[in-house]
């Protein structure tokens, strides 16, 4: 009989039948699995499935093929350290709806694991210096989860001249850095690239406009990239929650 035990992360809980819960969570060594957990009407286990928590799970299955059955125990939680907090919210949201939307099951994505658990961490601390900091975390982990999934982004030399400085711009076709010499006339078909991804200050921008050049360029590569790779017609669009996400951000 089948069976393991991992530490992972909480992406999604939805009722099944009168007792039941399916559980999708982002595992450190199994990669993204579902199972069923029973009872999911008792207080303990209710807080324990909320998204984003830490949790040790063991899982149990007849034969492998077979879903499993998950016993789940918190480690830490999130959602109630940022719940007056929308934005942050969103981001958890979108996170756990990426991660359940691409990363496809029982493969093994550890660098995605701790690339995950790193950045709600951050998302857990109260700032207040400077509360977008944040932000521009949640974009460097998108970054990280569309090189993990097949589309790497090369943003530390420019494809075009070579050089490591004056980078301005990302090729939308490769997803290559540019420098503002390598652009030419080609720079207003290019993407820019905001500095905390690499990129060389522009005089006058602010931190509003930098983070915005960042989803912007993640949300162009997601869509024009990402998605049209994907062999899988239940896999068209972006998650609502990273589509309000992006809608949030750009209101700031």
């Amino acid at each position: 009989m089948p069976e393991w035990n991992d530490v992972g992360i909480i992406l999604s809980a939805k009722k099944y039948g009168e007792k039941g819960l399916i559980i999708n969570i982002l595992t450190e060594a199994h990669g993204r699995y579902v199972g069923w957990v029973n009872n999911y009407k008792t207080k303990s286990i209710l807080s324990s499935v909320q998204p984003g928590n830490l949790v040790t799970v063991f899982w149990k299955s007849r034969i492998i093929e077979q879903m499993g059955n998950f016993k789940i125990e918190q480690i830490s939680s999130i959602s109630g350290k940022i719940f007056d907090e929308k934005l942050k919210l969103q981001a958890l949201i979108s996170l756990c709806s990426l991660l359940e939307k691409f990363l496809p099951e029982r493969e093994s994505y550890s660098e995605v694991f701790f690339a995950t658990k790193a950045f709600l961490n951050v998302l857990a601390i109260n700032n207040e210096l400077d509360n977008k900091l944040w932000i521009k975390g949640y974009l460097k982990w998108e970054i990280g989860l569309l090189s993990s999934i097949g589309f790497s982004l090369d943003l530390k030399q420019c494809a075009v001249t070579g050089q490591k400085n004056n980078l301005y711009y990302v090729s939308p076709k490769t997803g290559k850095a540019v420098s503002k010499e390598g652009a030419g006339k080609f720079a207003p078909k290019l993407l820019k690239l905001p500095m905390f991804l690499g990129g060389t200050e522009i005089i006058g921008s602010t931190l509003n406009e930098e983070i915005i050049m960042g989803i912007n360029l993640t949300t162009y590569f997601f869509k024009n990239k990402l998605l049209q790779s994907i062999n899988d017609t239940r896999i068209t669009n972006l998650p609502n929650s990273r589509n309000r996400l992006e809608n949030m951000i750009k209101k700031l």
